[in-house]
């Protein structure tokens, strides 16, 4: 429901709006108040409640920096946060993967920060393992969840294959997301071959295989780069007040590692993501 759009208003109607009792103490300086009113600083009337609903419930879904506004009357805010993952390698890269960027949300009462992955190793020989990126970690929440490991790049000698090591995966949500960022898959050839991105949010690309001529005809695969972060809290009106205005920042999935053939790419790592979900 919202306040009425004509006629007489009162403090107590706005305090019914906020879910209170309505002779509770109210002003109209109040944090809630001036949320619900739209009006953040600066000069305020009850003119400017006419018609304003305390929130609508739902789920909102950040993937580029932004900033969230904690709504009037709301009871809880569930906030999520996944880093970007990590690129994967490949066999001698032009251009080596990158880790992925780190994702947080701040304001009153929340500081959150999820970690990107690591980068996807590079292999420099044939035969070599080569290791996959770290898990990012993560911080600040009632749950902290690090991103799984990007898998090793290596050589089979007995099938000529290249292993390109796996993207790791991201934590599972609790509202979206719920089976979390899968990495991308692993791939195992002989012939030169890109790597799979990692999928959202926040997981980490696959490594590239390439294909050795010279050495009688064998395959090299790199490593696949790490999963973000996760971390997740509640926030609630008692530490987070309505009017309280949270900065997100979203980290972008790192590249994969560039081959000069164009084709032997690592996969690039999902971007990070952030999800609040009001109640």
């Amino acid at each position: 429901m919202a306040l009425q759009k004509t006629g007489p208003i009162s403090l107590n109607d706005v305090n019914v709006e906020l879910k209170k009792a309505p002779t509770a103490n109210i002003s109209l300086n109040d944090a809630d108040v001036r949320a619900l009113a739209g009006v953040p600083t600066g000069e305020i009337s009850l003119s400017n409640l006419y018609g304003k609903p305390a929130f609508v419930p739902g789920t909102t879904t950040f993937t580029s920096n932004s900033s969230f506004t904690l709504p009037a009357g709301y009871s809880s805010a569930v906030i999520e946060v996944w880093g970007g993952g990590g690129g994967g390698g490949t066999f001698g890269a032009a251009t080596a993967a990158t880790a992925g960027g780190k994702s947080s949300v701040s304001g009153t009462g929340v500081s959150l920060t999820s970690n990107g992955g690591g980068a996807g190793s590079d292999a420099s020989s044939l035969g070599t393992v080569v290791s996959g990126g770290a898990g990012g970690t993560a911080s600040g929440g009632s749950t902290n969840t690090s991103g799984g490991a990007g898998g090793s790049g290596t050589h089979e000698p007995f099938s000529s294959n290249g292993i390109g090591g796996a993207g790791g995966n991201t934590a599972a949500g609790v509202n979206a997301y719920t089976s979390g960022g899968v990495g991308g898959a692993t791939v195992v050839a002989v012939g030169n071959t890109a790597g799979n991105a990692g999928g959202p949010p926040g997981a980490g690309g696959s490594g590239a295989v390439v294909y050795i001529a010279t050495i009688v005809h064998q395959g090299q695969g790199g490593g696949g780069g790490g999963g973000g972060g996760y971390s997740r809290i509640t926030a609630l009106p008692a530490t987070s007040p309505s009017g309280t205005v949270l900065t997100i920042v979203v980290g972008s999935g790192g590249d994969g590692a560039l081959k000069g053939n164009a084709i032997s790419n690592g996969g690039r790592g999902a971007d990070g993501y952030v999800v609040i979900t009001t109640t």
